[in-house]
């Protein structure tokens, strides 16, 4: 293959990144120059209970038909056992849900193959455990946490859209259901729990209770890393305060503080790596060896992405992992851009968390990554508006039949990460 390929892709991804920076930037600018402002401020409207009830409801019910839709290709194949749980069991925990399962129920251990779970934020188990406890199954527990929490995240979309996007509120929550891989919706993964959280303390904020934003933010980054990003929504409101003139010393330390309660989750993690392993950073470490995952560039991952997916031909990786990244970078860049008009904070919190998230050495879950970044729908909107509206219904549509593609995948253990 060409060895100028990954850095012709490098130069793409990265380029529209800078574009998207650039354009930000300029807002700052202008701020400065007193256009503008940097921080959504208006209450977002709540809709009708009704309302939120169905979306609610829409978002459970799809998670249930494509557990369904799992089961009904398991039977097909003559696999079934013939016990509804056991055989759902087997199809969805794979990967980091055999993580999660045993850490809600043996723990974080320091010795033999267990010890590797460390790498692993401790929120989620835990609620795994409380919810498996009373249902008696670890893995119905963290299924139900999984489900519930991505349909009051729907509900929270719901509310946010409404008022963002004027009028588009059910399009966003269609695109956030029908995203390929929401199906980590269905499973013992993180991504439902974070999505609930980080939608939360945004709207928290919005909704003029920076306290609680800071402390639902904190409980965002003892569930994942990037949950410590939404500290950046509270410096923007620094920011903007300083622009206006209304930057007082109380005001800015309680900035200061609200930020650092975000932190607090990560802290609380570092803590019980020490507690288990007596170093604070020894995920890192199992990160790097196991992993062979650390800090890197979005240059570099970029790179590594192209080449993998050029020199993997005719395996399975070639499309479920590689190409499925290439992709998802090249499309994160091209929605900042065409949705240069959101609210400066929500851009801005975009903007760092992909810069975060294809940052990581040996990338190879960006798409999830993605996935849990709680203004990709909003993003989405924007850029189907750019085209007519069949090209909308041709892309959810398509979104859902790869989302059928993806739970195939998944569930037959495929490389879907």
């Amino acid at each position: 293959m060409k060895a100028w390929i990954p850095t012709l892709f490098s130069l793409l991804v990265t380029g529209l990144l800078a574009v998207a920076g650039i354009l930000l930037l300029i807002r700052l600018v202008r701020r400065g120059r007193g256009q503008g402002i940097l921080l959504a401020e208006e209450r977002p409207a709540v809709p009708p209970v009704s309302e939120l009830g169905a979306v609610f409801c829409l978002a459970v019910l799809s998670r249930l038909l494509l557990l369904a839709w799992s089961y009904f290709l398991r039977t097909r194949l003559g696999e079934g056992s013939g016990d509804f749980l056991t055989d759902i069991a087997h199809l969805w925990v794979h990967w980091d849900a055999r993580h999660y399962l045993g850490i809600a129920t043996e723990g974080y251990v320091a010795e033999g193959e267990g010890r590797l779970r460390l790498v692993f934020f401790p929120l989620y188990p835990l609620l795994t455990r409380a919810v498996g406890s009373i249902f008696g199954s670890a893995f119905l527990g963290g299924t139900l946490l999984s489900i519930l929490s991505g349909g009051a995240a729907s509900v929270l979309l719901y509310i946010l859209a409404g008022e963002v996007l004027h009028g588009e509120a059910v399009t966003a929550v269609l695109f956030f259901l029908l995203k390929p891989f929401s199906l980590f919706l269905c499973c013992v993964y993180t991504e439902g729990l974070f999505l609930f959280l980080t939608l939360s303390a945004y709207l928290l904020r919005r909704f003029g209770h920076p306290w609680l934003y800071a402390v639902v933010g904190g409980l965002a980054s003892f569930t994942r890393m990037p949950g410590v990003l939404l500290a950046g929504i509270g410096l923007i409101a620094l920011m903007e305060d300083g622009f206006a003139g209304r930057l007082t010393p109380r005001r800015f330390l309680a900035g200061i503080a609200q930020m650092g309660i975000i932190f607090s989750g990560l802290f609380l993690y570092w803590y019980v790596n020490f507690r288990v392993a007596g170093d604070p950073f020894m995920y890192l470490t199992y990160q790097r060896e196991n992993w062979y995952q650390e800090a890197g560039n979005v240059w570099y991952s970029d790179r590594t992405t192209m080449h993998y997916f050029l020199n993997t031909a005719g395996k399975e990786t070639h499309w479920w992992t590689w190409g499925a990244q290439a992709l998802t970078m090249v499309f994160a860049g091209i929605c900042l851009i065409a949705a240069g008009d959101l609210p400066f904070d929500l851009m801005a919190y975009s903007f760092v968390y992909i810069l975060v998230i294809f940052s990581p050495t040996w990338l190879l879950s960006a798409p999830r990554y993605l996935f849990g970044m709680f203004t990709l729908p909003l993003l989405q909107v924007r850029l189907s508006q750019r085209f007519p509206k069949w090209g909308r219904n041709a892309a959810l549509l398509c979104s859902g039949i790869l989302l059928l593609l993806y739970v195939c995948g998944y569930t037959l253990t495929v490389t879907v990460y």
